[in-house]
């Protein structure tokens, strides 16, 4: 189970590892696994960073420790960059090691490099490509896996559409939300949780830059926040404040369900 940050345009990293540094130390918002003893729900279990370099390529940072004892932080807050994407772990099932911290990185046929992090619990067998060949032992890095082996053309409502389909096809998870990343765009999505608040994603517009979060972020206040909603998938043009979101389209039949559920 993880926290996690994007931010994309014109962006303050310092304020992002200030953040993300508060989300780990269990200082930043209230949710359901928390709300009766905020402060002990922290996510000590290694943090990892992605960012795109002056020359447009992605470059990682990672650690199996806690953030917020971490000292090679503070020389990363006067980095410059247009796009970033931090990521801080409390592990579920998997040991703490840096091949089991997020984020994880890959290459794709069409896509190129990808990024992936990932926020949930999934207790489902994930199948994918066998070109794909796991470093750790996370359900995170085959769900990335998973994703990516169903995707076969740059296109957004397709890889839209792939990301849906992987986050209903993994039901024995309480909840579960993704950020992948190519070095053009990002995309981010949630499945419908039980627990809306841990496992919901917001996000939040400023005048030139933007942020998806799993939380509400403290360190930014004076900006428009918004709940993504299961099924959507935000659009993020790297390096800019242009988003989009697609919904699902229902069927037909699909909404005569939902109208007596």
């Amino acid at each position: 189970m993880c926290r996690m940050i994007v931010a994309s345009g014109n962006i303050d990293v310092s304020k992002i590892l200030e953040s993300i540094t508060l989300m780990a130390r269990d200082k930043n918002a209230l949710h359901e696994l928390n709300k009766k003893n905020q402060g002990r729900w922290r996510h000590a279990d290694g943090w990892g960073i992605a960012y795109l370099n002056q020359k447009g390529n992605f470059a990682i940072k990672k650690s199996p420790h806690a953030i917020f004892e971490s000292k090679e932080i503070k020389k990363l807050s006067d980095l410059k960059t247009n796009f970033f994407i931090a990521h801080v772990r409390k592990k579920a099932g998997s040991d703490i090691s840096l091949k089991n911290t997020h984020p994880f990185r890959t290459r794709h046929a069409v896509l190129g490099e990808c990024v992936f992090c990932h926020n949930g619990v999934i207790k489902d067998k994930i199948l994918f490509d066998t070109q794909y060949k796991p470093q750790g032992k996370t359900d995170s890095e085959r769900l990335f896996y998973s994703i990516l082996s169903d995707i076969a053309e740059n296109d957004d409502r397709k890889i839209a559409s792939a990301i849906r389909k992987n986050l209903q096809r993994y039901a024995k998870t309480r909840g579960s939300n993704i950020v992948l990343s190519t070095k053009e765009k990002t995309y981010i999505s949630m499945k419908k949780n039980k627990l809306p608040k841990y496992y919901g994603m917001m996000l939040g517009q400023g005048k030139d830059f933007v942020l998806i979060s799993s939380e509400k972020l403290k360190m930014f206040p004076n900006i428009y926040w918004r709940f993504i909603l299961p099924g959507e998938v935000v659009s993020v043009q790297n390096g800019t404040a242009s988003f989009s979101i697609s919904r699902e389209k229902k069927t037909f039949l699909q909404k005569i369900i939902a109208m007596f559920r």
